[in-house]
């Protein structure tokens, strides 16, 4: 199966990865890396206490405005404040746009089951957008229209019927509102080579996938059990990531992942304006949350912003070191381990799938991020057998990339005219083919800036400062 998301890739993401690696680069010398520029967190608070009074539209527009008054005049133009105030926009569409269900079983999630709170959803969608842009934060992607349907179901089947795709609605969440509480968020145009009728059967199609409670321990102290969610998917894999969010409870976040029973930790990301841990998982497995530390013996020469960007990405498996506790952060980054951030932190790794590649086979420490990254449309290989993945990655080539997935998978915007914009950011010349990429990366505060005012796009760049533009996106995701 090949999702919607996976073709978007395909019309430019290969190019980028293509694009002048069949040569060796001899990079100039490195410039005086400048920290400050990248800006993976926000500093606005998150009034998630608004979240919980809204009872409908009005108060959520009420809350939506309440927060973005209370942002300063920097932190309407911080990219990452900005996504923050978009990010909450959204729960608080979410938190208007619902619709208890009779508890059944099975939640069918489609056109006419779900007209009335899709309309709703996609009318605060653009209300929300408004209100951000009256209070002098502009939006830097699409406020998703988040429609969410609750339930008290201990366990349950979410049945997907193919015309979901002909409404409005950008994301669908259930959440079970009885403890242990969750909820599991999707988009349903991230499935729809699985829904939509082929051509030659023109009978509807639906994707179901089963979620069930599982009773954990009780968190010490209290009678709350820690939440076990159960997911079920056709053939064990999905095709497109979920999002689980469970609440951590008293427990510290920055500290917590979810991981799976069989021991695999998913992408997770703490949501300050939910209060919840999201992670973004396509597997059959039953996901708990769990502490996993992280600590490498070789970061304390490095800027701070670069060892906590490395530290909090290896606690959910994003990042990996080496069998010695080192990270080698100096060392220059590899096409393999690039591809395999990028596929982690998308939590887009199909372990069922193969390779194409003669010198990726399973022994390979990135197997099944690169045979991912093949299978979705991300990556090519420097030709049809052989993907070098011991070579280096231009900062070009990984700046367009980033760029891509802000905004083919996170709905971000690209800066109207940018050459313009390059132009004015940098002393030297981007490569045509990749302004608009690059443009957005740069805008959205992800590009590393050299005190020299230059972009230097043939340079190569070390694992330090990947792991770093890494977080910026990660903290992004929505």
């Amino acid at each position: 199966m090949r999702s919607g998301y996976g073709r978007l890739w395909k019309r430019g993401v290969c190019a980028a990865l293509s694009v002048c690696m069949a040569a060796a680069l001899a990079p100039p010398a490195p410039a005086i890396r400048v920290y400050d520029a990248v800006s993976a967190e926000g500093s606005a608070t998150l009034h998630a206490e608004y979240l919980t009074a809204i009872q409908g539209p009005e108060s959520a527009i009420g809350a939506i405005s309440r927060q973005a008054e209370g942002m300063t005049k920097e932190q309407k133009r911080n990219p990452a404040d900005i996504g923050q105030a978009e990010m909450f926009a959204e729960e608080a569409v979410a938190a208007a746009a619902k619709r208890q269900t009779d508890n059944a079983p099975v939640i069918r999630v489609g056109a006419e089951s779900l007209s009335d709170v899709i309309e709703k959803a996609g009318a605060l969608r653009d209300r929300a957008a408004q209100t951000l842009a009256d209070c002098g934060v502009s939006a830097s992607r699409k406020v998703a229209a988040v429609a969410t349907l609750e339930t008290t179901a201990p366990a349950f089947t979410i049945v997907i019927d193919s015309n979901i795709l002909d409404t409005a609605a950008d994301k669908i969440r259930i959440r079970k509102t009885t403890a242990p509480e969750f909820s599991i968020t999707f988009r349903p145009a991230d499935f729809a080579d699985e829904l939509r009728p082929d051509p030659e059967n023109p009978e509807p199609r639906t994707l179901s996938i089963g979620v069930e409670t599982v009773l954990g321990e009780c968190e010490p102290g209290t009678e709350t059990p820690v939440p076990k969610v159960k997911i079920t998917a056709p053939n064990g894999q999905l095709s497109a990531p979920i999002t689980l969010s469970l609440n951590p409870g008293s427990n510290e976040p920055s500290a917590l992942a979810v991981q799976s029973a069989s021991g695999e930790t998913a992408a997770t990301r703490y949501n300050p304006a939910s209060r919840t841990l999201d992670a973004r998982l396509d597997s059959s497995d039953i996901y708990t949350f769990g502490k996993r530390n992280a600590y490498f013996s070789d970061l304390g020469e490095r800027d701070k912003k670069v060892r906590t960007a490395v530290e909090a990405l290896a606690r959910v498996n994003v990042v990996y070191g080496y069998s010695d506790n080192t990270f080698r952060p100096e060392q220059p980054v590899t096409r393999a381990e690039f591809v395999a951030f990028v596929m982690r932190v998308l939590g887009r790794v199909n372990n069922s799938l193969k390779s194409p590649f003669e010198d990726v086979t399973e022994a390979h420490g990135c197997y099944h991020e690169i045979a991912s990254a093949y299978y979705y449309g991300i990556i090519k290989g420097y030709d049809e057998t052989h993907f070098c993945g011991e070579k280096s990655i231009s900062k070009t080539q990984i700046y367009t990339i980033l760029g891509r997935i802000l905004e083919q998978e996170m709905g971000y915007w690209p800066p109207e005219n940018p050459g313009a914009y390059l132009a004015g950011e940098y002393a030297d010349a981007v490569d045509e083919w990749a302004w608009p990429e690059i443009a957005l990366a740069t805008r959205e505060g992800l590009v590393i800036r050299q005190d020299t005012g230059t972009f230097d796009g043939l340079q190569t760049m070390d694992r330090g400062d990947v792991a770093l533009i890494i977080y910026g996106l990660y903290q992004r995701l929505a």
